[in-house]
């Protein structure tokens, strides 16, 4: 019980850093958690219905549901991977004192990430109520780059300490990341950021949803359009979760075109130089280097709809796009 009352306090504590001075920060949290727990719920209930879950005691559900390390900030665990570790079946780690120090490394990194790398950069970071318009190009693009960084370190630390403690608890929750920095387009970004999320969004929105699509008699014949249609509607429904209000919607708006922009990219590569050579072409070093620069960039300046109202987010790109035209 002392356990769960300090991390509780500790996440509480980072909700607040993470609302950026708001006032709604109780809001906040209890939002974070309800989001996650209806993610839960609808997995259960489809995967249920669809008899992929078989037994559901109580019980065990309520703790699914309710297991204090991920109810607020995930990562989104599925009910399948937390039964097996609950009975025993497969063990959320060895039973070596190897196992338990790595654990505990783990929670200790993510607290240095959350605790000391995270708070020292957010003076630095992107935030409401900048003099967008009085300050100086190189310092902007600076708090841009720097959200997305100081995002990551926050999040993932949190992830880390989560992880490390549900596994000397018996419950490993799932990896959530895995360098999203070094992402080579925004597809992968997802699969390496908040992995757990693409992987919900994918299975319970994106698949379904572009099955519909290719079997309806409108985009049944235009393949590309019905899986454009489907990533778009997956990246909003993102976006929504985030968030409902329309900084949020344009954040998803903006990476489903990114991902349909980058299977469109794909699919024209492949058709000009074929599936062998274009993955040679990907694979080569200085191809790697501008892809992650690209992704690297389109995500920072993603975030701006992240952290910023639209209009902000407007008048953050057109002061950005007026001192690149000037550096010209």
């Amino acid at each position: 019980m002392a356990l769960t009352v300090l991390f509780l306090s500790i996440r509480g504590f980072r909700a607040t850093g993470l609302a950026l001075g708001s006032a709604t920060t109780p809001a906040l949290i209890g939002i974070a958690g309800l989001s996650f727990l209806f993610f839960k719920v609808v997995h259960v209930v489809i995967d249920s219905a669809g008899g992929t879950i078989e037994a559901l005691p109580p019980e065990r559900y309520f703790n699914y549901c309710l297991n204090f390390t991920t109810v607020l900030m995930g990562p989104i665990q599925r009910y399948q991977d937390f039964s097996r570790q609950w009975t025993g079946e497969a063990p959320a780690m060895a039973p070596t004192f190897e196992a338990h120090l790595d654990a505990t490394n783990r929670v200790l990194r993510g607290m240095v990430k959350a605790f000391v790398i995270a708070p020292h950069l957010q003076p630095y970071i992107l935030r409401p109520g900048l003099p967008i318009d009085r300050m100086a190009a190189g310092d902007l693009f600076v708090m841009v780059y720097a959200f997305y960084v100081f995002l990551y370190f926050d999040f993932s630390g949190y992830c880390d300490i989560v992880i490390g403690i549900g596994s000397l608890m018996g419950i490993r929750p799932p990896e959530n990341f895995y360098i999203p920095f070094l992402s080579r387009n925004v597809s992968a970004y997802w699969l390496r950021v908040h992995r757990s999320l693409t992987l919900w969004l994918t299975d319970y929105i994106f698949t379904p949803s572009y099955t519909f699509a290719i079997r309806s008699a409108t985009l049944g014949s235009r393949p590309f359009l019905a899986l454009a249609a489907s990533l778009i509607l997956t990246m909003l429904i993102a976006g929504a979760w985030h968030g409902t209000t329309p900084n949020f919607i344009a954040f998803g708006l903006v990476h489903g075109i990114g991902l349909v922009l980058v299977r469109g990219y794909e699919s024209v590569m492949v058709q000009w130089l074929g599936r062998r050579r274009f993955r040679v072409f990907t694979a080569h070093p200085v191809t790697s280097t501008v892809a992650v620069m690209l992704t690297y960039n389109f995500t920072s300046l993603a975030y701006t709809f992240f952290v910023l109202d639209v209009h902000e987010s407007i008048r953050v790109f057109r002061r950005l796009t007026l001192a690149l035209g000037w550096m010209r």
